[in-house]
């Protein structure tokens, strides 16, 4: 039996792929991501919080900028 992460990664990486690639998935599955889904959905929930991450520093900077020049 396969752990849950894996089978959400798995999910996330078959949504990812068929959103973005549509026709060509399975090509770009073999390409990129070693012919795994899994190592697709792992690409796609680092991007999703690297995208936090620059929000989190994008606030706390326009906080410290607010508080100095206020």
């Amino acid at each position: 039996m396969r752990n849950l992460s894996e089978a959400i990664l798995e999910r996330m990486g078959r949504f990812h792929l068929y959103l973005r690639y549509r026709g060509r998935g399975e090509q770009e599955l073999h390409r990129k991501y070693e012919g795994q889904y899994r190592n697709a959905g792992l690409v796609l929930l680092f991007d999703l919080f690297m995208a936090l991450a620059v929000v989190v520093v994008v606030a706390v900077l326009a906080g410290i900028v607010y508080l100095v020049a206020g």
